[in-house]
């Protein structure tokens, strides 16, 4: 059995392998795996209805992050 987890990262792939958001994903030079580990950030805390922002906090730190390694490797 799926659990809820899973269940929501199997419909967030859903959405990245529609063709509007593929396209998107490309044109912006997007990549797939910071986004699906970003997403997983959320999900981290996703039972705790206390620990949304936690979980808001997380995910953005962790782009933030993401795209300032990009930028300093360039």
């Amino acid at each position: 059995m799926k659990s809820l987890s899973d269940s929501l990262r199997e419909e967030f792939n859903e959405i990245l392998n529609k063709e509007e958001y593929k396209k998107i994903i490309k044109d912006k030079n997007l990549d797939l795996t910071v986004l699906k580990k970003a997403f997983d950030t959320l999900l981290k805390y996703k039972s705790d209805a206390e620990a949304i922002d936690k979980s808001k906090t997380e995910f953005e730190n962790y782009l933030i992050n993401y795209f300032k390694i990009q930028k300093n490797d360039n």
